[in-house]
C-alpha cells in the first residue's frame, strides 16, 4: 500500500472567558518616583486641584490627585512610588489615588483588595472607595491607626453584573509632621472561575490525498493570567501510532485568541476508519476544564472488500459449486467477496449488481468477519460451502459468460467496488492468483490448486477462509459423527459453529457438549438432549417489517441484548420501539423503549417489528431441560407464550401435555400477511410443528404453568414459522385496507356442534371494530368462531352462518380462498337482506352497508355442486339460542310474520310472542322456573323447535 503523509491541522479551540481569582487589575508600582516628586517651600506644589499620571503600564495604570493644595516646609515632601510601594512622606495634606477604568462588561462578580500600613501618619483620615460606571464613590473608611498598624481593604464577591467599568482608589489626609502611609498593592480580581475547553468535542476527516484544514473558531471574552496546557493522545484512540503525528505538545495562552493543535494524518495500509483522541490538561496557571477531550474520526478512503472469485459458467456435468448434489448452470453461479478491512464488516443493505440490474440485497445482520468471505449463489441449497453463504434475493445472478460488470453498492446506493471481467466461459470460475491482489485467471490453471471452483476457500491452496465449523448433516443427525461436519472433524470446545438452513438432517446432542459459540440459521434446528455449553445465537428471519409474534429459543436473553443486536422500528411516542410483551392485566402490549432493561423468560412470547427486513437475533444458552412458563386468568384468559427450544415442537403433544392447564385445546397464531389470528386446534392441527422462535396465544384454564417438554422436540425439513397448509374454505372480507378472515374445515368425524380442539373461538384479548367469524351450524350457543370444523360427508347440505361486525356506510368485499374442495363444488354467499346468492368461486361480492352490523343473520356460506342456489331460505338454517338469562336470539330468519312459542317439558304453553324478523332478532322472555323448555318458531318458511335449558 502507498504510505503518503497528509497534513491535517485542527484548530482545536481553547476558550478562556474567565480566570479563577484571576486579576483583572493590579496597580503597577514597579517604577520608582512615579507620582508627586519631592518638594519643599523652595519648590512648592501647584495651587488648586492637580492630577498627575497615568503611571505604570496598561491595564494596570493609575493617577494621583488632590483638590486642596498640600502644605510645604523646609524638608522633602512626596507622594510617589518607592521600593515597589506607593508612599506618602511628610505630605502635609490631601492625597488621592485612582485606578484607570477597568473593563468589567463580561464579568458578574469581583473581589477588591489593597494592602498598606501606617508609617507615621497622625491624622486619622484614610478612606478606600470604588466607582461603578463613573457614578458616586462607594466608600469604606479606615478607623484610627497608629504607626505600624495595617491599613488594608477587602471586598469579596461584589455583584457588578450590568456594569461596564469600575475605578478603585483611596484618599487620605495627614498633617506632615512625620511620615504618612505605604500602600504595597491594589488589585481587582474576577471572582468567577476561569474555564478552558475544546470548542467542539468531535471532528472528522477523510483519509485523502490533499491537506485538509479544519477550522474551529474561538471567541475569548477576556484574559487575565497566563495558562499553559499539555496536549496528549488518549490511550483509547483506535488509530495506530504510525497513522498520525501530533506536532503540538503544549499550548501557552498569554492573551485572548485561538490556539491550533497540529495533527498529521498518515495514509495507512489498512482499511479501517479510526479515531485519534486528544486530551488537554492545565500544567501552569489556574483554570477549570469543561471539555478536555476531542475525538478526531478518520474515515479510511480504501475499499474494504475485494471480489476474489466469479463463477459465471458452471460446467454442465461437474459444476455443482453450491454442493447441493445437482448441477444447475444458473443456480451454481456465484460471486465470492472477501473482507480485507481488518475488522468485522457490516454490509446489511448493500447491493450486488451485474451490468443489467440489482441481483442481491444483503439482509439485515449480514456481517463478514475479518479476513473471511461471503459467497452469493444464484440459487440451490447451500451445503458444502464454508463460511457465510447467501442466495441471490432475486433468485438469479445473471452473470454473462462473455463478460460482465459486477458492482457492489452500499445501503445508500454509493458504489463501493466495480469489477469488470472479460470472457469467463470455460466451464469454470475465474479466480485471483494470488488471492485478493492477483489477476483473474481460469481456476484450473492455478498450479497449486487446479480445480473448477473454490467458493469460500483460498484459490491457491483450497483452505477455508472461515474460522467457523459448519454442520452439513450429510450422514445423519448425530453431532459426534465426523462426516456430518464440513472439514471432517467434530467441533472442539473452542470452536465456533454454524448450523445452516435448508438441510435434510440437523444435529441432535445426546451427551454433554461444549463449544465457544454456535449460530443457528433461521429455520434450522438443534435438539439438546444433554447439557450444551457455549454462547448461542438463533436467527429468525422476518421477511417484512410487519408485526410478528416471536419467542426466544434460548435462555438468558435480555432486553438490552435484544436492543443491541437488533434494530427495531421506532414507535410514535415515549421512545417506544417495536418489541413488546403481552400482559394479561388490562394493559395488553407493554412496549419497550430505547432504555428498557430486564430479562426475557424462556417460554415468554413477544411481538416484534424490525426497522428493516432481516434476521431477528436471539442470544443466550440453549435449553436442554423442560421449561415451565406461568399463565394467568386476569383481564382475560389469553397469554402469549412461545417455543423455548432451538427445535420444533408438536402442537398436538403440547396441547395434550397441558390439557388441564388450558380452557381450550386451541392456540392463536398471528398472521402478519392478513393482520389476523390463525386458529389451530388439537383435532384439526394436531400434527402441526411449531417452529423455533414462534410465539402464540393460549387460553389459560387457571393461574398455573404451561409446560414445554424436551421430549416434544423434533427436526423438520420445512420451516413452519408463519406458514399453514389446510384443506379449507377461508372466507375473507375487505373493508378498505383492512382485511379479516374466518376458516371452515371439512373433516370426517367432526360434528355440526362444538367440537373442542376442532372448533376455535376468535381471539378476544383485544377489541376490534371490524370482525368476521362463523357460528355453529347446530346447537348454536352464540360462540364466535375463527375456525369451524364440519363433517365432510355433509358438505353439500351444510349452511354456515357468518357473523360480521362493521360500521354503516362502509363498502365491504367478500372473497374466498378454497383448498382441496371436491370436484365441481362451488362456494356461494347468501345475502338475506339483499336476497342475493353470489358464486364466490367465480366472483367477489361487494356491498355497502346501510346500517351497523354486529352479529349473524345476514350472510351465509353454501357449498354445492349445483350451478345456482335456490333463493329461498330454509327453516333448517335458522339458529336459536339463549344469549343471556332472559333473552333468546333467533338468527337467519327472514319473515314478515313469525311467532315464538315456549312450552314446558310437560307441553304447557308458558309464553307467546309474534315478531318481524329481518335476519336476527332478540326476544326478551319472562323469568321462568329453572328447567327444560321447548322453543318453537313458526313462519311462512316453516316450523322448527329446540330444547333450551333455563337456569
Amino acid at each position: 500500500m502507498r504510505k503518503n503523509y497528509f497534513l491535517i491541522i485542527f484548530l482545536l479551540s481553547i476558550f478562556i472567558p474567565t480566570i479563577s481569582s484571576a486579576q483583572i487589575y493590579s496597580a503597577d508600582f514597579s517604577n520608582d518616583n512615579d507620582g508627586f516628586a519631592d518638594h519643599t517651600s523652595a519648590s512648592p506644589p501647584a495651587a488648586g486641584a492637580t492630577t498627575v499620571g497615568p503611571f505604570g503600564t496598561a491595564p494596570n495604570q493609575w493617577s494621583l490627585s488632590y483638590t486642596t493644595t498640600p502644605n510645604t516646609d523646609g524638608t522633602a515632601n512626596s507622594f510617589k512610588v518607592s521600593g515597589g510601594a506607593l508612599v506618602s512622606n511628610d505630605w502635609g495634606g490631601q492625597g488621592i489615588f485612582t485606578s484607570q477604568s477597568i473593563d468589567i462588561s463580561a464579568i458578574s462578580t469581583i473581589n477588591i483588595s489593597a494592602i498598606g500600613s501606617n508609617t507615621g501618619a497622625n491624622d486619622d483620615n484614610f478612606t478606600y472607595f470604588y466607582i461603578l460606571d463613573g457614578g458616586t464613590r462607594v466608600e469604606t473608611a479606615i478607623g484610627a491607626t497608629s504607626n505600624g498598624d495595617p491599613v488594608n481593604y477587602s471586598i469579596s464577591s461584589l455583584d457588578v453584573s450590568g456594569n461596564n467599568s469600575i475605578q478603585v482608589g483611596f484618599e487620605f489626609s495627614e498633617n506632615g509632621s512625620g511620615d504618612g502611609y505605604s500602600i504595597s498593592s491594589f488589585t481587582v480580581t474576577n471572582a468567577a472561575n476561569q474555564t478552558v475547553n475544546f470548542d467542539n468535542s468531535t471532528s472528522s476527516v477523510n483519509e485523502t490525498n490533499a491537506t485538509v484544514n479544519t477550522l474551529i473558531p474561538v471567541t475569548l471574552a477576556s484574559f487575565n493570567a497566563n495558562v499553559t496546557l499539555s496536549v496528549t493522545i488518549d490511550g483509547s484512540s483506535t488509530a495506530a501510532a504510525a497513522d498520525y503525528t501530533l506536532n503540538t505538545s503544549s499550548l501557552n495562552f498569554t492573551g485572548n485568541g485561538s490556539q491550533n493543535i497540529s495533527l498529521d494524518i498518515n495514509n495507512d495500509a489498512d482499511y479501517l476508519s479510526e479515531t485519534v483522541i486528544l486530551n488537554i490538561a492545565v500544567t501552569s496557571g489556574t483554570a477549570d476544564i469543561t471539555t478536555s477531550q476531542h475525538t478526531v474520526t478518520i474515515t479510511d478512503d480504501d475499499v474494504p472488500i475485494v471480489i476474489n472469485e466469479i463463477h459465471a459458467d458452471p460446467d454442465s456435468t461437474n459444476g455443482d459449486a453450491n454442493g447441493d448434489g445437482t448441477v444447475n448452470t444458473s443456480q451454481d453461479e456465484f460471486v465470492e467477496i472477501y473482507n480485507i478491512s481488518g475488522s468485522s464488516l457490516d454490509i446489511s443493505g448493500w447491493i450486488l449488481a451485474d451490468g443489467a440490474s440489482d441481483r442481491h440485497t444483503f439482509p439485515n445482520g449480514t456481517i463478514i468477519p475479518a479476513n473471511e468471505a461471503i459467497v452469493v449463489f444464484g440459487g440451490g441449497t447451500l451445503v458444502t460451502v464454508p463460511g457465510l453463504v447467501q442466495l441471490a434475493s432475486t433468485n438469479a445472478l445473471g452473470l454473462n459468460n462473455s463478460g460482465d460488470t459486477v458492482t457492489i453498492k452500499n445501503e445508500s446506493g454509493t458504489i463501493i467496488l466495480t469489477e469488470v471481467y472479460g470472457a469467463a466461459g470455460s466451464n469454470q470460475s475465474i479466480a485471483r492468483n494470488v488471492d485478493f491482489t492477483g489477476s483473474f485467471v481460469n481456476h484450473s490453471t492455478i498450479v497449486s490448486n487446479p480445480v473448477l471452483f473454490s467458493p469460500g476457500r483460498d484459490n491457491t491452496d483450497n483452505t477455508s477462509f472461515a474460522s467457523t465449523i459448519k454442520w452439513t448433516g450429510i450422514t445423519d443427525n448425530n453431532w459426534n459423527i465426523t462426516t456430518n461436519w464440513l472439514g471432517g472433524a467434530v467441533p472442539s470446545n473452542s470452536a465456533d459453529v454454524v448450523i445452516p438452513a435448508g438441510l435434510t438432517n440437523y444435529p441432535t446432542i445426546s451427551s454433554a457438549t461444549t463449544v465457544n459459540s454456535i449460530i443457528i440459521e433461521s429455520g434450522a434446528s438443534l435438539i439438546a438432549n444433554a447439557a450444551f455449553t457455549g454462547s448461542a445465537t438463533y436467527k429468525r428471519n422476518l421477511p417484512t417489517t410487519n408485526w410478528y409474534l416471536v419467542a426466544s429459543p434460548v435462555s438468558g436473553e435480555s432486553v438490552l441484548d435484544l436492543r443491541t443486536n437488533n434494530t427495531f422500528a421506532n414507535g410514535s411516542g415515549g421512545g417506544r420501539i417495536g418489541i413488546a410483551p403481552y400482559k394479561n392485566d388490562g394493559t395488553a402490549w407493554n412496549y419497550y423503549t430505547n432504555t428498557s432493561t430486564g430479562t426475557i423468560s424462556s417460554g415468554q412470547g413477544l411481538s416484534a417489528k424490525l426497522a428493516s427486513v432481516g434476521d431477528l437475533k436471539f442470544t443466550g444458552t440453549i435449553n436442554s431441560n423442560n421449561i415451565n412458563y406461568g399463565v394467568t386468568q386476569a383481564t382475560n384468559n389469553f397469554n402469549l407464550v412461545g417455543n423455548p427450544f432451538t427445535s420444533y415442537i408438536n402442537l398436538g403433544t403440547f396441547l395434550t401435555d397441558n390439557v388441564g392447564n388450558l380452557s381450550e385445546q386451541t392456540v392463536w397464531m398471528w398472521n402478519e400477511a392478513t393482520s389476523s389470528y390463525d386458529v389451530r386446534m388439537f383435532g384439526t392441527h394436531g400434527s402441526f410443528q411449531i417452529a423455533p422462535g414462534q410465539a402464540f396465544f393460549v387460553s389459560a384454564g387457571s393461574n398455573t404453568d404451561v409446560t414445554f417438554n424436551t421430549a416434544n422436540q423434533s427436526h423438520q425439513t420445512t420451516d413452519t414459522f408463519q406458514k399453514s397448509s389446510r384443506t379449507e374454505i377461508s372466507v375473507i372480507v375487505n373493508e378498505g385496507k383492512s382485511s379479516k378472515s374466518t376458516n371452515i374445515y371439512y373433516i370426517n368425524g367432526a360434528s355440526k356442534g362444538f367440537d373442542n380442539g376442532y372448533d376455535g373461538s376468535i381471539f378476544g384479548g383485544t377489541s376490534s371494530k371490524f370482525t368476521l367469524y362463523s357460528q355453529l351450524v347446530s346447537n348454536n350457543n352464540g360462540r364466535n368462531l375463527a375456525i369451524q370444523s364440519l363433517p365432510l360427508s355433509d358438505i353439500e347440505k351444510t349452511v354456515v352462518p357468518l357473523g360480521l361486525k362493521a360500521d354503516s356506510g362502509k363498502e365491504i368485499e367478500f372473497l374466498i380462498n378454497a383448498k382441496n374442495l371436491p370436484n365441481g363444488l362451488k362456494v356461494f354467499l347468501e345475502d338475506r337482506i339483499d336476497n342475493k346468492f353470489i358464486n364466490l368461486s367465480e366472483n367477489n361480492y361487494k356491498v355497502t352497508l346501510d346500517k351497523n352490523l354486529d352479529g349473524i343473520g345476514r350472510f351465509y356460506i353454501h357449498t354445492t355442486t349445483l350451478k345456482t342456489v335456490a333463493e329461498n331460505s330454509s327453516i333448517e338454517d335458522v339458529s336459536m339460542y339463549k344469549s343471556n338469562t332472559n333473552t333468546i336470539t333467533i338468527a337467519g330468519l327472514q319473515a314478515k310474520n313469525a311467532s315464538l312459542n315456549v312450552y314446558s317439558i310437560l307441553g304447557k304453553k308458558v309464553f307467546q310472542k309474534t315478531f318481524l324478523s329481518n335476519g336476527i332478532s332478540s326476544i326478551t322472555i319472562p323469568s321462568l322456573a329453572k328447567g327444560i323448555y321447548i322453543f318453537e318458531i313458526n313462519s311462512e318458511i316453516g316450523k322448527t323447535n329446540k330444547k333450551i335449558i333455563l337456569e
